[in-house]
C-alpha cells in the first residue's frame, strides 16, 4: 500500500504553491538520477592524478628547471584532463551541476582532499630520498584515492541533490590556486 502512495504522482494545482514546490523536488531527483559522467571517468581522473602527484613531487624534490618545467607539465595535463572530462560531461547531460567541477575534478572533497594531501607527502618525501619506486606508488595510491573520493562524492550527491549541491565557490578555488602558486614559488625561488 505505502509503495503504491509514493509511486502516485500527486496532483497539480498551479495556484497551489506547495503543489509547485512537490513538482520540482520530483523533477529535481530525476534530473539527479538521470545524469551520466562520462566514460571512463574515475579510472582517467585516477590516472591524471597520479601523474600530477609524480610531476609535483620530483618538480619539488629535483629544485631546478626541469625540475620546474615537469611539475608544470604535469599540472598542465591535468587541468587539460579536468576541461575535457567537464566539457564531455556538459556534452552528454546539458547541464552544470554545482560542485561537479569543484568537488569531482578539483578534489574539494574530504577524502579526496585528505588521501591527496597523504599522497602527495609521501611522494614528495620519496623524490627526495631518490626512492622513485615509491614515488610512482605514493602517487598511483593518492590518485585511485582521489578517484575514490570523487566516485563517493557521486553517488551521494545522485541520492541527495539538495545535500551535495554547492561545491566550492570559485572565488575560494581561485584563492586556493593562487595560494598554491605562491607556495610553490617559494619552494622553487627558496631552493
Amino acid at each position: 500500500m505505502l509503495s503504491n502512495m509514493e509511486s502516485m504522482p500527486l496532483p497539480q494545482r498551479p495556484d497551489d504553491p506547495l503543489s509547485a514546490l512537490a513538482a520540482a523536488d520530483r523533477a529535481r531527483d530525476r534530473l539527479a538520477t538521470s545524469l551520466r559522467l562520462p566514460s571512463g571517468l574515475f579510472p582517467v581522473l585516477a590516472v591524471a592524478i597520479a601523474s600530477q602527484m609524480g610531476a609535483a613531487a620530483y618538480g619539488v624534490a629535483a629544485q631546478t628547471t626541469t625540475g620546474l618545467a615537469v611539475a608544470l607539465a604535469g599540472a598542465a595535463a591535468f587541468l587539460g584532463v579536468a576541461a575535457l572530462v567537464v566539457v564531455r560531461f556538459r556534452r552528454i547531460n546539458g547541464v552544470r551541476v554545482d560542485g561537479l567541477a569543484s568537488t569531482i575534478i578539483l578534489g574539494t572533497g574530504t577524502l579526496s582532499t585528505l588521501v591527496y594531501l597523504g599522497a602527495f607527502v609521501a611522494a614528495t618525501w620519496a623524490a627526495f630520498e631518490s626512492r622513485w619506486w615509491l614515488v610512482v606508488t605514493a602517487a598511483a595510491v593518492g590518485g585511485a584515492g582521489y578517484s575514490l573520493g570523487a566516485w563517493r562524492w557521486w553517488r551521494a550527491y545522485r541520492r541527495d541533490p539538495v545535500e551535495r549541491a554547492g561545491g566550492a565557490s570559485p572565488r575560494v578555488l581561485a584563492l586556493l590556486a593562487v595560494a598554491a602558486l605562491v607556495g610553490f614559488a617559494v619552494l622553487v625561488v627558496g631552493s
